[in-house]
């Protein structure tokens, strides 16, 4: 689970000064007041009453345009998101859905507007242009695509010289244009794989972004900014990540947010001190790989019996906190199979802490 994150710098960002990068001649699908977009990826539930267990009429795909009727009127945090419970009409069925999901503006509408301002961006620098990288100054629209929406931000991944760099914009609701929220130099150095994400770290509704932020081909670090109304201001660089380690990072607030890496075979875990702005170590642990057969997973407590090939015994691992529920899904499949597998875990308090599968 190796994962190599580069990405260019990052400055504080005031809309002010953003706005003088857009390309606001592109025409936007905006919504009216009443009108909204689905911003949810896999599409948003229309539900028949204002709560999560209440039955399905329909999936609304994203992008979809719905109208609101009316709301509940509570604010509320759910999934990850502040918004209401709000009465929509899709198409010809009504429902509820939580406006968290919802944005302004029809998504595809951003994707040229940001290709143009990307295959214009590395068309203008030397190094790229004289390397005659057609991957960055000719690629097309469709090779740009939405990672993530939240309070009328966009991550986006765009072409690079790596698997894709994201990079974060943001609609203007009063102006109905869209700009670029995360800057970085279009030079060969920082054209690579990067990462961001988008969500609330602190209580103040105003989304936070995260980067792993390339420092060369072969080291990152992590930053992070909290959002305000003028923007978003940088509270914690962490040190380089050198070739030797391997990182993730799980988001959420304050008690949520995790880092774990490994440094010659010992893995490091932190966690992130909202009221210190920093990560703060609580464990290490030596890194163990063995060999085994999957016998069960807890998806509900994320734990795993593996029967170890050497001593034929059955012991039980938890599942680190980077693990996805893809992941899990992915080693289900395993446990079918009744495969050997490799794996590596480290222990804290006791417990077994499964950090890699193959």
């Amino acid at each position: 689970m190796k994962k190599k994150i580069l990405i260019g710098s990052i400055n504080a960002v005031l809309i002010s000064l953003i706005s003088l990068l857009v390309l606001s001649t592109h025409s936007v699908n905006a919504a009216d007041a009443n009108e909204k977009y689905i911003a949810a990826k896999s599409g948003l539930n229309l539900r028949s009453d204002p709560n999560k267990s209440s039955k399905v009429v329909t999936l609304i795909p994203f992008g979809a345009k719905v109208t609101i009727e009316k709301s509940d009127g509570k604010e509320i945090f759910l999934d990850g998101r502040y918004g209401k419970w709000v009465n929509v009409k899709y198409e010809n069925k009504t429902g509820w859905v939580f406006s968290g999901f919802l944005c302004d503006f029809k998504p595809d509408t951003v994707i040229k507007p940001a290709a143009d301002f990307y295959r214009n961006k590395y068309m203008k620098n030397e190094d790229v242009y004289i390397s005659e990288n057609k991957k960055l100054t000719h690629f097309k629209d469709r090779e740009v695509s939405i990672k993530n929406i939240l309070d009328n931000y966009i991550i986006l991944k765009i072409p690079s010289l790596g698997d894709g760099k994201d990079v974060v914009w943001k609609y203007d609701v009063k102006q109905k244009i869209f700009f670029e929220v995360h800057v970085f130099e279009a030079d060969e150095e920082n054209c690579l794989d990067d990462w961001a994400a988008i969500f609330y770290l602190d209580n103040d509704k105003y989304p936070d972004l995260i980067f792993d932020k390339a420092t060369g081909y072969e080291s990152s670090s992590i930053n992070i900014f909290l959002g305000s109304k003028s923007g978003f201001t940088k509270i914690y660089d962490s040190p380089n990540f050198d070739a030797d380690s391997m990182h993730s990072l799980t988001t959420g607030s304050c008690g949520e947010m995790a880092l774990e890496y490994n440094e010659y075979g010992i893995r490091y875990f932190f966690r992130f001190n909202c009221d210190a702005r920093k990560f703060e170590k609580y464990a290490e642990s030596k890194i163990i790989e063995s060999k085994g057969t999957i016998t069960s997973i807890d998806f509900k407590n994320r734990s795993i019996i593996i029967k170890d090939k050497k001593d034929l015994k059955d012991k039980s691992y938890k599942f680190s906190t980077y693990f996805t529920d893809e992941s899990l899904k992915y080693f289900e499949e395993l446990k079918k199979k009744k495969e050997v597998v490799s794996f590596s875990y480290a222990t804290i308090d006791d417990k077994k802490i499964i950090i890699a599968i193959d």
